[in-house]
């Protein structure tokens, strides 16, 4: 089947649980069912349910570990017929309860007014309402502008009120229960704070996102009024990942800033950052980004910062595959744990994603990894390979001089450069065609070798 998960929660017995959908292969955007995995501490599967009907597409989205140990389950579903102007009919939201041995014991739906269409939506625990459902809808019509709204549900996953916010154009993401009972969310789209009243009036601040950071893709409050983020920095070089923290909802001017230097194909992760222990900060993505199907290897990447959000270590896992991070946590023993998608391009005929998950300990090594395909971790990486008239080197981030060396079929050196920060670019045009090895090094413990093809 062709599998995608973008949850992932730890129970406190160290169960790891996964949420997303299924499809047929080649049919991403038809039938598809609801997914819930179920591993144990060790990875080792346990169980899955799927949920679904042959008529509709579902898809799981959040997963939220309640204080009676039960799971709710919240999905999306719709029919399978695509609208000429995008997206789907029939829009429903999905509830279930369930144990944690996957049994399900409540079900619940709300169906959308018809009148809308395309939607995307999220669920978040509240401070005195138990649930939130935020999210953005799209008119019954040729317009592409979407429109946020609100669900306030009880602990019956009944709904008290609702809202759909028709003159103001946005995409909210992450709702957060203020100490007031207000309601504070993030755009995904733009760099603006939105506060939703007592009377669910909603109140758009503007640009009010600090360095222009554009998907906001992580986000975790630190107390009642602070919280920390990452995105995409849109004001630096090659679309660095903009990290910061922020100690006020919506004033912006006391903060803390830092940059991390990627390059255009770089993107976080849909749930990016994490941690238990805000002195031991997890940040997620996906490094040389292919969307989905993307017949090229790219590698995840994962830093590990301080409070203060300098960086201990990065480190790129991959190589052998296309993969795609969708949700990084801190993990219970101080590691992380991460989910995304895995496409073998170079062994499958057809569109087929696998569902793949990663745990990491404190240090950035892989647990657990005896029945992994391939899966390598490096702290440089050299590509395009093969390539032709340049080789682009980088390095992890805590890394701050490092030598790069190129040798030939005999063993000769062709080729030396030295490498300042995190990238090289080596000007290769004048070497002929054919196989070559290459190390990257420093005498702070980096080492990294391995083959090198020029077309």
């Amino acid at each position: 089947m062709n599998e995608l998960a973008g949850e992932l929660v730890e129970a406190s017995d160290g169960s790891i649980y996964i949420a997303g959908f299924q499809t047929k292969p080649n049919e991403f955007y038809g039938h598809s069912e609801g997914l819930i995995i179920k591993l144990d501490k060790f990875g080792t599967f346990v169980d899955i349910l799927q949920i679904g009907w042959p008529d509709r597409r579902c898809a799981v989205m959040n997963l939220i570990l309640d204080a009676n140990d039960s799971i709710i389950a919240f999905g999306t579903s719709t029919d399978t017929l695509k609208n000429p102007n995008g997206g789907f009919n029939q829009m429903k939201l999905e509830f279930r309860r369930l144990d944690q041995d996957l049994n399900m014991f409540q079900e619940k739906t709300f169906s959308f007014p018809p009148q809308f269409r395309d939607f995307i939506s999220e669920m978040r625990e509240g401070l005195y309402d138990p649930y939130l459902i935020c999210g953005c809808i799209k008119q019954y019509d040729s317009s592409f502008t979407s429109y946020p709204f609100l669900y306030v549900l009880n602990e019956s996953l009944d709904s008290i009120d609702a809202r759909f916010y028709l003159d103001i154009k946005g995409k909210p993401q992450y709702a957060k229960q203020l100490s007031d009972s207000t309601i504070w969310l993030t755009d995904n789209m733009n760099s603006s704070y939105y506060i939703i009243d007592n009377d669910m009036n909603l109140v758009e601040y503007e640009y009010a996102r600090p360095y222009f950071i554009n998907s906001p893709y992580g986000i975790k409050w630190d107390s009642d009024t602070s919280f920390y983020m990452t995105g995409e920095w849109d004001d630096g070089n090659d679309h660095d990942i903009g990290l910061y923290r922020q100690f006020h909802p919506i004033d912006t001017a006391d903060n803390i800033f830092k940059s991390w230097g990627t390059s255009y194909l770089d993107l976080p992760a849909f749930s990016a950052l994490d941690f238990q222990n805000k002195d031991s900060i997890f940040i997620g993505g996906t490094k040389n980004f292919g969307m989905f199907y993307a017949p090229w290897s790219n590698w995840y990447y994962v830093l590990q910062t301080d409070s203060n959000l300098n960086i201990r270590w990065e480190r790129f896992y991959g190589g052998d595959a296309c993969y795609w991070m969708q949700k990084i946590i801190a993990a219970n023993d101080g590691g992380c744990i991460m989910v995304g998608t895995r496409y073998d391009y170079q062994n499958v005929s057809e569109e087929e994603l696998d569902i793949h998950i990663l745990k990491l300990n404190s240090e950035g090594l892989l647990v657990n990894i005896q029945e992994e395909p391939g899966i390598e971790m490096r702290e440089a990486l050299v590509f395009p390979n093969p390539g032709t008239d340049y080789i682009k080197v980088r390095v992890a981030a805590h890394y701050n001089q490092s030598t790069f060396e190129l040798f030939d079929i005999n063993g000769r050196i062709v080729l030396t450069e030295n490498i300042t920060g995190k990238w090289g670019e080596i000007n290769t045009s004048h070497l002929t065609s054919g196989a070559y090895t290459y190390r990257v090094y420093n005498e702070e413990g980096l080492f990294e070798s391995g083959k090198w093809l020029k077309n």
